[in-house]
């Protein structure tokens, strides 16, 4: 599969783009990037919904054994001091990111 990005390249993207603390599958060495958005939730024809933090979190495929190995959704994950737990895993365009949509 061929990638957008050198793959030896993406860990000093993410480090220069914001990244922070990842602490994941046992692996407490990389970094990763992370947004806060709001999500609606529990909506009922399109009123009263509850708005929770949506956690994505963008890291690099190929540094992770769960990411290659598609078994991440479950595992609890350390984000710059936090602990979410994934509950979905999407894989970007070539492969070479992946984001998790976390939750606390």
């Amino acid at each position: 599969m061929s990638t957008f990005f050198n793959n030896a390249d993406i860990a000093g993207m993410i480090k220069y783009a914001g990244g922070v603390a990842i602490d994941f599958d046992g692996i407490s060495s990389q970094m990763g990037l992370v947004d806060y958005s709001d999500a609606v939730t529990f909506q009922e024809n399109g009123i009263g919904g509850v708005i929770n933090k949506a956690v994505t979190v963008t890291l690099q495929t190929s540094a992770f054994p769960s990411l290659v190995a598609n078994n991440a959704v479950g595992k609890q994950i350390r984000v710059d001091g936090a602990l979410y737990i994934v509950r979905q895993r999407l894989q970007q365009t070539d492969g070479a990111l992946t984001h998790l949509l976390c939750t606390n």
